[in-house]
């Protein structure tokens, strides 16, 4: 089927043709009657049937002309009301169907908050309504250190209550440059404050940043639990889903998506990007109160159903603001076979480095295949009655898992920097490293050798998987041995190629996101889902490739925003025939 106009005399494609034999051969297939019309035009956008009020309206706008007009009117109204960005989000948690962050023990213990979790003194303790460590500061209510000794008390404006006052105690409190803790044998160790974080006995820091006030029953089940909207394991878990909505309700290009530098989010869920830069030490960050004083993100666009300077709000902030570590550079270029300086970072990528997507799929092959699946609608399945060579081990060269491994692996090169040692802790105990960034993720080389203390996740991991010589490690043996680190190599050197595309050498994410663009995948894939939620059906590129092609042109046509598009399809001949 071709584009043509339809009833409404626009051209709007998706244009049914005529019968070419049966009874009703030259005739075109029904139209909709109006009332028809506006109840599968308010199915498809905000998820609901048309209200009593709606149809009274329909019925008196007059003759069948003057109803579908105003069928097309109510299209044009419901795109600016808050409900179709509910169904543009929800369309989007259903698509990319990304799970919370698994717990990596007993529940709460998930991780990701970086933060260590303070509570109440309860009522009839000397220091009531303070804050204090929840463990190992047993005293602190009573106002007293282990010795007896007075314990400390400070007095702030906390990063979770802007402009009220919050009392730390005990440890919590601590101003200290230098804290003890110890290692695995037991022996006390000395610890730098301000890099290590709330570890021992140093303090949560400026705005007590450091730490995260807990008033559930249990520290961790607060976040933990998916009941709660504001908690942040919930948080991570939308956020891309929310950030397709918010593209969508602002009218930006859905190529930002994973191409762009910005997400969204709650104060809750920007402090998991702060964490993360904190640590990596990224110091400058404790002074920072963009991301949660009100007045600092007063005028960042937010979600339709909060308002501006709203700390819980779906808010629009930028990456690399957060965690400098997701850079702004577009471009970013870095070879660990050539170069021997710390790597910056990796570019922003949207949801492509949300926090969420990252953390839920902890092995960058799982990932790699996630984000083929997601965002080009690849299908990855096994390969029946063929015949393959001797597996031995690059599974994207050798065997029979090369069948997708061939599409996967130049993928997952592109997400190796980012993995997860140890669990959560009541919000304290997980870190991530990003290996070979920065002056922190780096280790000494015996770590190649999984030998204590390299003996756990994630070494055994890269000591099993970043082999040299291989489709997702294309380093030979020799720049291994040189720079161990040359294995996290994480761009699509030229001899290979994704989906016909060949890499400008990006590193990290954004890399893999300018090649799904380039091939066409990504809009022809953001197009059948958009197509999916109006029309109801998806669009069967084997079958269908011509429409294809044409609903693409119309959307890239259109600066690839959601809102001309979805009008575009209302307006459609097959639309209004309810096909």
């Amino acid at each position: 089927p071709g584009p043509g106009p339809g009833p409404n005399g626009q051209d709007a494609g998706c244009v049914e043709p005529p019968p070419e034999d049966g009874p009703d051969a030259g005739e075109p297939a029904d139209v909709l009657v109006p009332s028809r019309l506006l109840r599968r035009t308010a199915l498809a956008l905000r998820g609901e049937p048309p209200t009593d009020a709606e149809y009274a309206a329909l019925e008196a706008a007059g003759d069948e002309a003057a109803q579908r007009a105003y069928v097309s009117a109510f299209v044009d109204r419901t795109l600016q009301q808050p409900a179709f960005y509910r169904t543009l989000f929800e369309s989007a948690r259903d698509w990319f169907n990304i799970p919370p962050v698994g717990p990596t023990a007993d529940p709460p213990e998930y991780g990701l908050q970086q933060q260590r979790s303070i509570v109440r003194c309860p009522e009839g303790t000397p220091k009531a309504g303070a804050w204090k460590y929840f463990r190992d500061d047993a005293n602190a209510c009573q106002g007293q250190k282990p010795d007896g000794t007075p314990a400390e008390e400070r007095t702030i404006e906390p990063w979770w209550a802007p402009g009220t006052t919050a009392v730390l105690v005990g440890k919590a409190a601590s101003v200290s440059p230098t804290g003890q803790t110890y290692d695995a044998s037991g022996f006390p160790v000395t610890v730098n404050c301000v890099t290590a974080g709330p570890v021992a006995n140093c303090g949560c820091g400026p705005a007590a940043v450091r730490c995260h006030a807990d008033r559930g029953s249990y520290p961790g089940w607060e976040d933990y639990g998916l009941h709660s909207p504001l908690g942040q394991r919930r948080l991570v878990a939308e956020e891309p889903a929310r950030l397709f909505a918010h593209i969508g309700w602002h009218d930006r290009p859905m190529t930002d998506l994973i191409l762009g530098s910005y997400s969204v989010g709650p104060t809750n869920l920007q402090a998991a990007y702060v964490m993360q830069g904190l640590a990596g030490e990224l110091t400058y960050l404790l002074d920072d109160d963009s991301w949660w004083r009100p007045s600092r993100f007063a005028n960042a666009p937010v979600d339709p159903e909060h308002t501006q300077g709203d700390p819980t709000a779906w808010r629009e902030y930028s990456v690399p603001a957060r965690n400098p570590f997701f850079l702004e550079e577009r471009d970013y270029r870095y070879d660990p076979r050539t170069q021997t300086a710390a790597m910056k970072g990796i570019p922003a990528a949207g949801m492509l480095t949300s926090l969420g997507f990252l953390s839920t799929y902890p092995r960058e092959r799982v990932r790699g295949a996630r984000a083929l699946e997601m965002l080009a609608c690849e299908e990855l399945s096994p390969p029946q009655g063929q015949e393959f060579n001797e597996y031995k081990r690059d599974p994207g060269t050798e065997g029979p898992c090369q069948h997708c491994h061939r599409r996967v692996d130049p993928a997952a090169i592109h997400f190796k920097r980012y993995a997860k040692i140890g669990h959560g802790f009541e919000g304290h105990g997980a870190t991530y490293p990003m290996p070979g960034i920065g002056k922190v993720w780096h280790w000494n080389p015996r770590w190649r050798t999984s030998e204590y203390p390299f003996h756990t996740d994630p070494f055994i991991h890269w000591n099993r998987w970043y082999m040299p010589d291989t489709l997702l490690t294309p380093v030979t043996e020799a720049q291994a041995a040189a720079n161990p680190e040359a294995v996290f190599i994480d761009f699509l050197p030229p001899e290979q190629n994704l989906l016909g595309q060949v890499s400008d050498g990006t590193v990290g994410p954004l890399g893999f996101a300018k090649l799904i663009v380039a091939s066409g995948s990504f809009d022809r894939c953001v197009v059948r889902h958009l197509h999916a939620q109006v029309m109801g059906r998806d669009i069967d590129p084997t079958k269908e490739a011509g429409y294809l092609e044409d609903q693409v042109a119309r959307f890239i046509s259109a600066g690839r925003k959601v809102r001309p598009y979805v009008k575009a399809l209302t307006q459609s001949d097959l639309f209004q025939r309810g096909r």
